[in-house]
């Protein structure tokens, strides 16, 4: 299955039928939500106006974020999800969900990705607005130098992710041996 098959296109989305909490190990708490069509929200901080019920976090989204945070090679393949957005940020997200466990691409390597080579900054909104970050791994693009760049879950946060998937750093740099050049 592909990213591009588990990406919803209807203009909108399915109504919510739960919300729960996952414990990130190194992280702290995670904020889902949900519809019968797959996941819709992964928040770090408290989500807001959510009308469904509170429940327990569906196995799917939590045996694989468990894995996640265990160390292992997860890529969220099969972890359904609903999301919404432009036809140009659904082409980013889908982009981010190519790029494997413990490596990281630039913006314009993913703006060449999607066949935008000029649309670097375009990308890094795409990322900043992504619903579900971690499962839509936008923490997994830094910038042209190499450093962290932007992330809208906080820097520190940017950097454990891609610690737990043994990317390395050097002053806030990551390390040769982990970069694509596109």
């Amino acid at each position: 299955m592909t990213a591009e098959d588990t990406t919803a296109r209807e203009p909108d989305q399915a109504p919510l039928t739960g919300w729960g909490t996952f414990a990130a190990k190194g992280l702290g708490t995670l904020w889902l939500a949900w519809s019968e069509a797959g996941l819709q929200r992964l928040s770090f901080q408290r989500l807001q106006s959510v009308e469904a019920e509170e429940t327990l976090v569906p196995a799917v989204y939590a045996e694989a974020l468990t894995r996640y945070f265990d160390g292992e090679a997860e890529d969220f393949a099969d972890v359904p999800i609903n999301l919404r957005g432009t036809d140009f940020q659904l082409r980013v997200w889908n982009a981010l969900r190519e790029i494997p466990w413990g490596e990281v691409r630039t913006y314009g390597g993913v703006a060449q990705a999607i066949r935008s080579p000029r649309a670097m900054r375009a990308v890094g909104q795409a990322n900043h607005v992504n619903p579900v970050p971690i499962i839509v791994p936008c923490h997994r693009v830094v910038e042209a130098g190499h450093h962290l760049g932007g992330y809208g879950g906080g820097l520190e946060r940017k950097q454990l992710l891609l610690e737990v998937e043994g990317v390395r750093f050097h002053e806030g740099v990551v390390q040769p041996g982990q970069m694509e050049l596109f």
